[in-house]
């Protein structure tokens, strides 16, 4: 019998980020370096072969007195929730669960994106991130259409922007573009775009597809997603619709942009002949 006087653990790194305070860590993370300490320099083996890691780290600073709290980072007037099922920091035993891009290796210190810890933070296991088995695409979440209302515009085009990365793998000119019509959409709709009732039509280009498919979490089983099946379609009149069933949402591409963040920035109405129906 396992005696719970018995557990522990042991860091197996550090990490080494710009950020040094918790609260000025964004919620999509930063730029960082992690450090495996010499002794599991062989642990690393065949790690650059996968482009995505799982970190697990301690936050040596959580308060592990909390069991429930607020989003604060979103805004301090959602309602509180049970600390399990949310991914606050603050929790019995503080251990974060990060899935990084693995950007690139030198020695014993791995480069990474998307590492919301702070810097000095201990690291007390590192998994490769498996596709097949980890993604989950089907996988139900709670409606957030309260909490996106309470998120700046700013984070929550950075939401969108990493959802869609997420699917098509890609920062580029289609995945702003789809950011673009998600964040007409969501004003339009007044709702999170995940949820069973929202559906998308996409249209001839792939990447605007793939992000939008990644965004909203629409597929064919759940009849979420639609396709135009015009072969003789062009991209003067490509088009592109977000729907509920009160209203639709249709994007009628003006002219496509080469500057990626131009395309983030830019009047919408420079986009797009914006429908709705």
């Amino acid at each position: 019998m396992i005696r719970f006087e018995d557990l522990s653990v042991i860091p197996v790194g550090t990490v080494h980020s710009v950020i040094k305070l918790k609260d000025d860590m964004p919620v999509q993370g930063v730029t960082a370096d992690i450090e495996v300490f010499m002794e599991y320099v062989d642990a690393m083996e065949g790690i650059e072969d996968y482009s995505h890691l799982f970190i697990l780290s301690w936050l040596h600073e959580a308060d592990r007195d909390v069991l429930k709290a607020t989003p604060r980072k979103i805004s301090p007037e959602l309602p509180e929730k049970g600390i399990f099922s949310m991914r606050s920091p603050s929790r019995p035993n503080p251990i974060a669960l990060t899935p990084v891009t693995l950007l690139g290796r030198s020695g014993r210190f791995l480069h990474v994106s998307n590492m919301d810890v702070i810097d000095g933070t201990p690291v007390l296991d590192i998994k490769p991130y498996h596709a097949g088995w980890d993604c989950i695409f089907s996988a139900r979440n709670p409606d957030k259409t309260e909490k996106i209302k309470k998120m700046m515009p700013k984070d929550l085009k950075e939401s969108f922007k990493r959802e869609a990365f997420n699917y098509h793998g890609e920062l580029c000119i289609g995945l702003a573009v789809a950011v673009r019509m998600a964040m007409v959409a969501n004003q339009a709709l007044e709702t999170d775009l995940r949820v069973e009732n929202v559906g998308i039509v996409i249209g001839k280009n792939p990447c605007i597809s793939d992000s939008l498919i990644g965004i909203t979490g629409a597929r064919l089983g759940t009849h979420r997603l639609l396709y135009n099946l015009n072969p003789k379609i062009t991209m003067a009149n490509d088009s592109y619709s977000i729907f509920n069933d009160k209203k639709t949402i249709i994007f009628k591409l003006k002219r496509f942009m080469k500057d990626f963040f131009g395309v983030l920035e830019c009047d919408a109405n420079d986009l797009f002949n914006i429908e709705v129906i």
